[in-house]
Parts: structure tokens; sequence; C-alpha cells
């Protein structure tokens, strides 16, 4: 790849995906916090959520994030999560500077299979 198309992508990482999906945690660590009743954030459009929220899940959109964060405990580690980890990981940037416990938990399918495990149990 040419050095001007890595820049690009690094820029355009660090500014619109924060740290995106190089950010997302592992599944092990991601279903401990959720089973240890970890706070789960779905940052999807409303559109999306529609089409099925992991269980337990809240939805508040990347977009409305910032204006919401009184909505979020702080009392308890937040798992974000969005489509495939790339919104989810500029999420956990935005409530990390705002004080929040915050992991990336990834893509709608990993959290909504640990989430479904944890209310099977």
């Amino acid at each position: 790849m040419n050095a001007f198309v890595e820049l690009v992508e690094k820029l355009f990482d660090k500014y619109f995906l924060g740290s995106g999906t190089r950010s997302i945690r592992p599944e092990k660590e991601v279903a401990k916090l959720i089973h240890g009743g970890a706070f789960i954030l779905d940052v999807r459009m409303a559109f999306e959520a529609k089409k099925g929220l992991a269980p337990g899940a809240t939805n508040i959109s990347l977009l409305e994030l910032n204006r919401r964060l009184g909505e979020l405990p702080r009392d308890r580690t937040i798992v974000t999560y969005c489509q495939t980890g790339g919104r989810a990981g500029k999420a956990r940037d935005i409530l990390e500077r705002n004080g929040f416990k915050v992991v990336n938990g990834g893509g709608y399918e990993t959290v909504r299979k640990i989430a479904m495990s944890q209310h099977r149990s």
C-alpha cells in the first residue's frame, strides 16, 4: 500500500472512527463483563436497532450520545456495540473522555450471542 493511502486511512480512523475496530475487546472478556452485570449500549441508528437489540441492551445512537450521557450509569462498566465495532469504538472514546468505564464489545451478532447466553442461564 502506498504511504499516502496509509496516511489518509490513519487520519480517517483518528478523526472519524477514533479507536474504531482496533479497540474491540476479546469475546471472553466481553462475556465476563456482560455476565457480571455490565450495561449494554447499542450505538446503532434507531432504524438498525429496530431489526433487533441484544437482550438487555439500550439503544442510543452514536449521533445522540454526547447529549444523552446523563442516561448512562457511572457505577457500572458499559459495553458498547454497533454493527461491526467501528462506531462502538468511537462511542467508547467519547464515553471514556467523559469519565465512564467502558469497553468496545464489537459487533451486534457477537454481543447478542453473549447476552442471549446470559439470559438463558
